[in-house]
């Protein structure tokens, strides 16, 4: 089942379909639109369309028993994931999703928050005695970027930093502006406090304003003007156990962020804009955030007016044989070349191949892990190995240092 039929539950939905492991995919959302336009233009498709809201659990497990589901890719807003987490519990399906809730430190995090430490704490011996598992963040940063982690520092016998950087030079035709991916996510994202890991511990700053720092990324992006952003995988990697064994002390997450971008950004945050929380206006509750993003076009219509190049990478620092040694991970394509492949932008075929690849992986044994984990937890080869095959070009850069 691929729930939130968007952009990306879109891209996911049209390469499991492609997987002769599964002899149905349900397509499944409150609104059914996009779900039809994907059915409509696949031949011979195996596709069942449902009406539901990922909020209803009890109609969500009923759903997926009802078609003997397998695993669930939750596309929806991370606010569904503990709706999702339980029904696929309830149903006996492997659970995936893109994103978790804003990252918020121990002691401080609100009531219903939903960080990926909430979820593994909530569900992760359910899962482990349910013999499922529920990988978290698995688009593609976090997600993809995450396995790079780990595919690295597997190499290397001791690391001190890693760096996740996405940098992105598209242009969109015919639109004043636009987002690639969902809005709502980007404005939330931009404007709340960025956490990130120095010196071994989780440490914050102010949105737009910290780790502001130049980036070289690989031709034709090139020189890059970046800054810490929200995101999951920015404190996971820096604080999962085997990688401080290994003597990581800093991890971030860094985002190329256009000045215009800044601006929009700054003034959403400003204007309090850039909230989910809900206010009364005119009688009628609303999300700011969902307000600010409502006149913008959607991600799922932008394919045939953006070009450029998207570049997400990790880079890993560490050791191996006493040399300096470091690792740069990063996939990278045209978003002009993938939308007149695939139909869709790059961003959302980027987010989309990772889960829909996991999703086939889990179900075919070649992922044994059981519980619910972020994905360096995987063993990440049989990921590595296919992600070129599966249309996200992988290029890995080493560098070292010796000492003459």
């Amino acid at each position: 089942m691929v729930i939130g039929i968007g952009g990306v539950g879109s891209v996911i939905g049209q390469r499991l379909h492609e997987y002769d492991c599964f002899d149905r995919i349900v397509l499944a959302d409150m609104d059914t639109t996009f779900a039809t336009h994907l059915s409509a233009r696949t031949s011979k498709n195996r596709f069942v369309l449902a009406q539901v809201n990922a909020m209803d659990t009890d109609r969500l497990a009923a759903l997926m028993r009802e078609h003997q589901v397998s695993v669930t890719c939750n596309a929806c807003t991370c606010q569904t994931n503990h709706s999702v987490l339980e029904a696929c519990l309830r149903a006996g399906s492997h659970y995936l999703d893109m994103a978790a809730d804003i990252y918020s430190p121990p002691g401080v995090k609100r009531p219903g928050k939903n960080s990926f430490e909430a979820e593994i704490e909530k569900f992760n011996q359910r899962y482990i005695d349910s013999d499922l598992a529920a990988i978290l963040c698995m688009g593609m940063d976090p997600g993809a970027v995450n396995v790079f982690a780990r595919w690295a520092m597997d190499r290397l016998d001791t690391a001190s930093s890693i760096r996740v950087l996405d940098a992105d030079n598209a242009e969109v035709r015919g639109y004043r502006f636009a987002v690639l991916f969902s809005p709502e996510t980007f404005f939330e994202e931009l404007g709340a406090v960025p956490y990130f890991v120095r010196d071994g511990r989780v440490t914050s700053g102010k949105p737009l304003e910290t780790e502001v720092e130049w980036v070289r990324f690989p031709d034709p992006i090139g020189l890059q003007k970046t800054y810490a952003v929200a995101h999951e995988e920015g404190v996971s990697l820096g604080i999962y156990p085997p990688f401080v064994d290994k003597g990581v002390r800093y991890s971030v997450f860094k985002y190329s962020v256009p000045d215009k971008v800044v601006n929009i950004s700054k003034s959403l945050a400003l204007l309090n804009l850039d909230s989910w929380k809900k206010i009364r206006v005119d009688g009628v509750d609303v999300s700011p955030v969902r307000v600010a993003s409502a006149s913008l076009p959607k991600p799922a219509q932008l394919g045939a007016t953006v070009d450029g190049y998207s570049c997400v990478g990790t880079e890993v620092r560490g050791t191996k044989d006493r040399r300096r040694v470091e690792y740069f991970v990063y996939s990278m394509d045209s978003h002009r070349d993938t939308y007149e492949k695939y139909g869709y932008s790059l961003t959302l075929v980027q987010t989309g191949i990772p889960p829909a690849l996991t999703a086939r992986l889990l179900v075919t044994g070649k992922i044994p892990e059981r519980g619910v984990m972020m994905p360096e937890h995987l063993d990440p080869e049989a990921l590595m190995n296919d992600f070129s095959r599966e249309g996200l070009p992988i290029f890995i850069e080493k560098r070292e240092v010796a000492r003459l």
